[in-house]
């Protein structure tokens, strides 16, 4: 029998040195085919999925779920014969052993690392950690095992940021009260809120977020009608922005800078004028509501594509070069539309939103109106709203045209966009 290596390369950049096993797709002795989800793995960057580069069958696991691998480890391996019995990862043989011999109750991560030893933390936490100059043996970690996360690194900076402004001076009951308060003090005090186009979800966002720097929290919300919201549906803007303006409520966010690419950047502008968000700024890709045009045909294509392949054909409209598509990016957004089975929704939400090939709102006065730190995005190849919408934008909104780029700047330029919309974020204040 012959076995094949799954591994992941160092294609995550000069910061990633490990990756977390999210969840194995397949258990050992599975038949696989090429193509297939196998793991999917978090690297720096995003959550990444591996998949079967052949035919045949998942013969062993070396790194359970919830485990970190070095770049380029082997993961697992493919038999091209059906294997025997199923071998446990090494490192779960080693946790179920010492689980048994455990007297008591099982170790409880304590608040910090212990000295000496290699910290738990996801690739993107460490990269924070290294950029904000944090020990983070010294950082409680609140994911599974005592793991360290983004979440906790922005909290570890926030305190920081407190101490640094005398606010540790406190009377013993303001302490207490500070304690009972402590999970409100995890996240910033204002986040930046991104909100995704028509027919994506909220994971557009993965490749942006990480170069956002340290000290800023984000939030990536789904529309109605796509991701986690594919059962909330919306016929007009405005109750597209209701919505929105729920989900953060029920979140506890009462002011927040705005980023929408697309429909979500047309979202964004409708939210600022429901007056139940305190908007800080604003940051819009291609937006729509700034002129009657649009790709109707893509949106169409979108929403009623059945394969790969057909779907592929209508993403590459959305890219000033095809090559700007990650591998496998058609396939997984397919795979994602048939897990929500949200198609339905997204025919219905097109036709509703663009009444014969036409843009159904205008929300060019929303724009005039801002009276906040405002940018615009916009990619100079764009085939599905028209880039001459941009000069629509008032004076005081600094605007960006990207030379090469179509529809979706945060996938072909996320460096660039980053590094716009954190200089957006601190011109509010």
């Amino acid at each position: 029998m012959t076995t094949y290596p799954i591994t992941i390369d160092s294609a995550g950049g000069e910061y990633m040195e490990a990756v977390l096993v999210i969840a194995w797709a397949v258990k050992p002795g599975d038949p696989v085919k090429a193509g297939d989800l196998i793991v999917t793995v978090e690297t720096a960057k995003a959550a990444t999925e591996i998949e079967a580069d052949r035919d045949g069958w998942l013969a062993e696991i070396f790194f359970a779920e919830g485990q970190e691998a070095p770049v380029g480890a082997v993961l697992g391996t493919i038999a091209d014969e059906k294997p025997g019995p199923a071998r446990q990862p090494p490192a779960a043989q080693a946790t179920a052993t010492e689980a048994s011999r455990a007297p008591g109750p099982a170790h409880t991560p304590t608040s910090a690392n212990q000295t000496g030893s290699r910290a738990i933390a996801s690739p993107l936490a460490r990269r924070l950690a290294v950029a904000a100059g944090l020990d983070l043996a010294t950082i409680s970690g609140s994911g599974p095992r005592g793991r360290i996360k983004k979440r906790d690194i922005d909290a570890r900076l926030a305190a920081l940021a407190n101490e640094h402004d005398g606010m540790v001076q406190r009377t013993p009951a303001a302490i207490q009260t500070a304690s009972v308060a402590a999970p409100a003090l995890a996240r910033q005090a204002v986040p930046v809120v991104l909100i995704h186009g028509f027919g994506a979800d909220r994971s557009v966002w993965r490749q942006v977020v990480p170069l956002l720097g340290p000290g800023i929290e984000t939030i990536s919300l789904d529309l109605p009608g796509h991701g986690s919201e594919a059962t909330r549906t919306a016929s007009t803007i405005e109750e597209i922005a209701f919505l929105l303006s729920d989900q953060l409520e029920a979140m506890g966010v009462g002011n927040a800078h705005l980023v929408g690419h697309s429909l979500g950047g047309a979202a964004a502008l409708a939210l600022t004028r429901f007056g139940r968000l305190a908007v800080r700024s604003v940051t819009l890709l291609a937006p729509a509501g700034l002129g009657p045009e649009i790709n109707a045909g893509f949106l169409a294509g979108l929403a009623r594509t059945t394969t790969a392949q057909a779907l592929e054909r209508w993403l590459t409209v959305m890219v000033g070069a095809p090559s700007a598509l990650p591998g496998g990016f058609a396939q997984a957004a397919l795979r994602q539309m048939e897990k929500t089975g949200n198609r339905e929704a997204l025919a219905a939400m097109a036709e509703s939103l663009f009444p014969d090939g036409t843009q159904g709102f205008d929300l060019a006065t929303a724009l005039a109106e801002l009276d906040v730190p405002a940018r615009m995005i916009w990619g100079k190849l764009d085939r599905i709203v028209p880039v001459a919408h941009a000069a629509r934008a008032p004076g005081f909104v600094a605007v960006h045209l990207f030379d090469g780029i179509g529809h979706v700047p945060q996938i072909e330029a996320p460096a660039l966009t980053a590094r716009l919309i954190s200089e957006t974020v601190r011109s509010a204040g």
